[in-house]
């Protein structure tokens, strides 16, 4: 059992920080939306933590459900499935529209230029509205076909999600920097 662990936290771990450096050049390669939407780059950390830490909470909670029997091994809609999967939609949104905001009044109280209070919330909302339904799929498909196979999603999901969460975020945001850009925002 423990070699087992090892061998999956040690194969999880590898593939995680080659996406983590993936992202880096995501982040790297948005440069120029960086440079329009003054204020983006002070919600970016926030948004990502917030995006592997509330797709690595879906992931555990959706592990202990098959470990326990609560969710069945298949790709089936069920009643604690979709709660789940609208609690950790709600949260995403409530916070991503937040974390616009925040940044906006971070900006105001450390004295740097700001693209606005609206431009940053829609900017944070249209982000994390996107990221978040790619997220909630990709975790709840994987973490039931990691428990099919007979592999401990507990112990592959959470660090995969989190980096997917960054992996993701990155290009949802220069997405919907596009978007907020097109719109003369």
């Amino acid at each position: 059992m423990f070699k087992q662990t090892v061998r999956e936290g040690f194969l999880s771990q590898v593939i995680i920080q080659t996406f983590g450096i993936a992202a880096g050049v995501g982040l790297a390669s948005m440069r120029g939306a960086l440079e329009e939407l003054p204020g983006m780059l002070i919600m970016i950390p926030a948004f990502l933590q917030m995006r592997g830490a509330i797709g690595g909470t879906l992931a555990s909670r959706l592990s202990s459900a098959l470990h326990t029997g609560v969710i069945e091994p298949r790709l089936k809609a069920s009643r604690e499935l979709s709660q789940n999967l609208v609690g950790t939609f709600v949260l995403n949104v409530i916070l991503s529209g937040l974390i616009g905001c925040l940044a906006h009044f971070m900006c105001l109280l450390f004295g740097f230029k700001s693209s606005g209070l609206l431009a940053l919330f829609l900017l944070a909302l249209i982000a994390g509205i996107i990221s978040n339904l790619v997220i909630m799929l990709i975790t709840t498909v994987m973490t039931i076909k990691i428990y099919q196979r007979g592999l401990d999603p507990d112990v592959i999901m959470g660090p995969f999600v989190t980096t997917l969460g960054d992996l993701l975020s990155i290009p949802c945001l220069f997405l919907a920097a596009l978007i907020l850009m097109a719109a003369g925002m």
